[in-house]
């Protein structure tokens, strides 16, 4: 399985237990998988964090991507603050290809707009930052 690609410690033992391999087997495989080096949730986790990146995701998609993998909440908190990836550029950069660039809009289509950001996985202020816009002071 680890040939294809790589997967979380979590993936990987639920994947043997779903072949019908026993729960304390499934433990000492994917153990002696991570002490030779095959596999590792931080390096998961960094491959996983890039991967949604280039698809321009927020950093809550990122985080939510990392639970349904089973990535530990440390590695997990560990990944996501080493990232150096500018999410408010990011934002930005994605509401331009989507959207080409925003000007005065209406209200239908300013909702439409921050409706598909947040659920790309990015926060209000982020959303804000991208469609360059003041919540506070725009209608």
């Amino acid at each position: 399985m680890l040939a294809r690609r790589d997967h979380s410690r979590a993936e990987l033992k639920a994947k043997l237990l779903a072949k019908g391999f026993d729960s304390v087997d499934a433990d000492i495989a994917v153990g002696y998988c991570e002490s030779m080096g095959y596999l590792d949730d931080g390096r998961y986790a960094q491959m996983l964090l890039r991967s949604h990146i280039n698809r321009g995701h927020g950093p809550a998609k990122v985080k939510q991507a990392f639970i349904q993998k089973g990535i530990p909440a440390e590695v997990s908190s560990a990944v996501m603050n080493d990232c150096d990836c500018d999410w408010y550029q990011l934002a930005h950069d994605k509401a331009q290809r989507k959207f080409g660039p925003s000007g005065k809009l209406e209200y239908k289509e300013k909702a439409r707009r921050i409706r598909y950001l947040i659920f790309q996985g990015f926060s209000y202020v982020q959303v804000a930052h991208a469609l360059e816009y003041d919540p506070y002071t725009d209608d």
